[in-house]
């Protein structure tokens, strides 16, 4: 016998506890399979069986008929086990439809509560941000399935990756005659990346630069507070904020190193 058509067996004797009881193919087969044996193991006790009303036939029929009608009790017996498998499924369907339900309702507000405690450190620093894009970076592991307050393992290593791959690299390769129209081009798009709008973001020098950096790397120091942090020695907050700070020391030094300080052309 294949795969396909064992799956497609077990298919026929599987309870589904979304579908009503006596659309279930197993509720039938133990509830008639029992009687279609019961009257195969009868019908050659009936020849010659002459049916009177008297006590002494009834009893007679009880002796006579007293495997049939074992077998056949077993209808009931199977079918109440049937429709409690059923009742059971139902209930843990219904069970875990409760626990997503929660789980997405917990997601949602923690992220529109994220959303809100958010606006306000943005509106300090003077930088628009996308809650929703931060959110999914400092909460990475956070779904409407299964809904996690623990801050994300790599956080600093996005950043990093997303300085380096959308803007960093860029420059690289334009040193040392940076200009001002590729800054505004390739930050920007490094800005988008990490969940800050970047429409309104045009730099004129260096110093502008460095400073968004600074309140960029401030904004996620206090979105990563809204999380739930792992027990170390040093706390996680200050682990992202010392590798945000050497990253942003690190770039002021190629900076330094390559010209980049100076006002672009």
């Amino acid at each position: 016998m294949e795969i396909g058509e064992i799956i497609k067996l077990r298919n026929f004797f599987h309870i589904n506890g979304e579908t009503a009881l006596h659309k279930n193919f197993l509720f039938w087969f133990a509830t008639l399979f029992p009687l279609i044996l019961a009257s195969c193991f009868a019908y050659p006790l009936t020849h010659g069986l002459e049916m009177l009303g008297s006590v002494e036939a009834y009893s007679n029929f009880i002796s006579i008929f007293k495997l049939p009608l074992w077998i056949g009790s077993g209808s009931l017996i199977f079918g109440v086990t049937v429709s409690r498998f059923h009742s059971s499924e139902q209930r843990a369907i219904t069970i875990k439809q409760s626990i997503n339900q929660n789980n997405f309702s917990n997601y949602l507000n923690h992220r529109d509560h994220f959303q809100k405690y958010l606006k306000p450190i943005s509106d300090n620093f003077d930088v628009e941000v996308d809650p929703f894009k931060i959110y999914g970076i400092i909460f990475s592991s956070s779904t409407p399935y299964n809904a996690n307050v623990m801050l994300s393992d790599g956080i600093f290593d996005f950043f990093s990756e997303k300085l380096e791959t959308e803007f960093w690299s860029k420059m690289k390769f334009s040193a040392p005659n940076f200009t001002n129209q590729e800054v505004n081009i390739y930050f920007p798009r490094f800005a988008k990346s990490i969940g800050i709008n970047a429409e309104n973001i045009k730099l004129s020098d260096f110093e502008e630069l460095n400073s968004l950096l600074i309140k960029i790397r401030k904004i996620y120091r206090r979105a990563m507070e809204y999380g739930i942090t792992r027990e170390t020695s040093e706390s996680f907050q200050e682990v992202e904020e010392s590798g945000f700070s050497m990253l942003i020391g690190e770039f002021s030094q190629w900076a330094h190193e390559n010209g980049f300080k100076k006002r672009w052309s």
